[in-house]
């Protein structure tokens, strides 16, 4: 009998022993094991949309994305990924916002003109910035083509006859000739068009010195790097 009750107490301390080992719950090193992974899966839940981003070239949604995986997940095969790669991302995101806000500066236009059509490509200038001011080139049904200023509210240009313009493509100056229209248009109008249009199209920057009536010579800065050929559209030929 009481050998019996022996094995009865020694099961039931197994037992309880075994309940205490369960009610102390996992060690610290299995809780350690457990956040690591949580914050591996949550890093490459991440870094999925990340590489989605950069994939897009969306670069100024995917730099804040990586900063976020490496500052919140250090240590992490997300952060190792991302962080090697977070200045070269930052350099293109600066030069991708660079390019489409130079895009944004020209305005590209198909309208009827004076009885026939025409094509323009427009900038407003840079500096200085209190002048209503604009570069256009157009295409026109019947004129062809032309380049020119155009100083809306203001009283035009000096220029008799054919004067001589100088204007810095980026780090090149040339002399340029221009010439006033005739009808009293506050326009500025370039002879060799096509040798403007195709300096332009190599430059960033391009400036302009004019004589302008009331204000005297004036230095206007035009960002043209964001020009698009393909979006000033030619005319039909006629037939």
């Amino acid at each position: 009998m009481k050998y019996g009750t022996s094995r009865r107490m020694a099961a039931l301390v197994v037992m309880l022993a075994a309940l205490g080992a369960c009610s102390r719950g996992p060690t610290p090193e299995q809780q350690a094991a457990a956040r690591k992974a949580a914050m591996e899966a949550s890093a490459q839940d991440a870094l999925t949309t990340y590489r989605k981003m950069v994939d897009m070239k969306s670069y100024s949604l995917a730099v804040p994305l990586g900063e976020e995986i490496v500052s919140k997940y250090p240590g992490t095969k997300a952060a190792a990924e991302v962080k090697p790669q977070l200045d070269d991302l930052r350099a293109k995101a600066k030069a991708k916002a660079t390019k489409e806000r130079l895009q944004r500066l020209w305005v590209y236009q198909v309208a009827p003109m004076a009885g026939g059509t025409q094509s323009t490509a427009a900038i407003s200038v840079s500096r200085p910035a209190a002048l209503d001011l604009r570069l256009i080139l157009r295409r026109h049904s019947d004129w062809g083509l032309s380049v020119f200023l155009y100083a809306d509210g203001s009283q035009g240009f000096v220029c008799k006859g054919d004067c001589t313009v100088p204007v810095t493509f980026d780090d090149t100056t040339v002399k340029l000739k221009a010439y006033v229209p005739q009808g009293g248009r506050p326009a500025l109008m370039f002879r060799d068009e096509k040798a403007f249009i195709a300096k332009m199209e190599k430059a960033s920057i391009v400036h302009i010195k004019v004589d302008m009536k009331g204000t005297g010579e004036r230095d206007l800065e035009f960002e043209v790097g964001g020009f698009d050929p393909s979006s000033w559209k030619p005319l039909p030929k006629k037939k």
